[in-house]
């Protein structure tokens, strides 16, 4: 009989990473997935030798529907024990003058992507009665900002969507979650544009380690909460910012992005 297995997209960096890290600790066999071969690659060997874990790596573009049907392909026919849903991306820009492109695979790696992977994943984890899927959303679900429009929206329909799948998976064994982390030190930033010297606490900003992320997550899993926003700073300040009536939010967080991350709204 083979081992339980967790399959993470976006496994490369950060809290796929750290999810990938602690599954291997947990004793599964991992199925990780990425787009950049060398680091995909090493991450599978670090896995291995710290762990001893059975690691199959898929290279996969999850904005093509032929990357997602790759990983759905390589995974067909195994006991998926665990899905996170890790892969992503963001684009800082405003959305009026942005690539329609890049928004449109921004929302297909957010959205389509995690929606094909968990139909193909359910039917085994019904038959079995048991399973557990992991969406990474977003605090920008709760903290809408400037040039974060497309992203931000996505990640709103991961979230609700996960609530809605949780309902629908109610008594059948099988648990959902949907993670909204707040800034994190992974590569992200980084690729949007924002220089990593920036990615430090300042006054309200506050960053966490990916590997915080999950040890906070896993341990909500186990509470049964569907939603979980790591740090109880990002908490509070999720919290207070919606009670702020909107249209003084509004004009709160474009000045608040404008000074502290640079995204001038002009």
């Amino acid at each position: 009989m083979k081992n339980k297995t967790a399959v993470i997209t976006g496994a490369t960096s950060g809290i796929g990473a750290a999810f990938a890290c602690e599954f291997a600790r947990q004793g599964y066999d991992l199925v990780i997935t990425g787009r950049r071969k060398e680091k995909i690659e090493a991450m599978a060997e670090r896995l291995r030798q710290e762990y001893g874990a059975d690691v199959d790596v898929i290279m996969a573009e999850l904005s093509e529907m032929e990357g997602v049907q790759n990983v759905i392909d390589n995974i067909k026919g195994r006991q998926i024990e665990i899905l996170v849903n890790n892969a992503g991306f963001g684009a800082n820009s405003l959305y009026q003058i942005s690539d329609l492109a890049v928004m449109e695979q921004l929302a297909k790696v957010n959205v389509l992507a995690p929606m094909e992977l968990i139909h193909a994943v359910l039917p085994g984890m019904l038959e079995y009665g048991k399973g557990t899927v992991i969406n990474i959303s977003s605090e920008s679900v709760y903290m809408i900002v400037p040039k974060n429009a497309v992203y931000s929206g996505a990640k709103a329909f991961l979230k609700s969507f996960t609530e809605g799948l949780y309902l629908d998976l109610m008594g059948t064994g099988v648990r959902v979650m949907a993670v909204c982390p707040g800034l994190t030190h992974t590569d992200f930033h980084e690729k949007i544009g924002m220089d990593k010297s920036r990615q430090t606490d300042r006054g309200q900003i506050k960053w966490m380690a990916p590997e915080k992320v999950v040890e906070i997550a896993l341990k909500d899993l186990e509470r049964g909460k569907v939603i979980c926003i790591p740090g109880s700073h990002t908490k509070m300040l999720t919290h207070l910012l919606n009670l702020i009536p909107r249209k003084s939010y509004y004009q709160f967080m474009y000045n608040f992005s404008r000074k502290n991350f640079g995204k001038k709204a002009v």
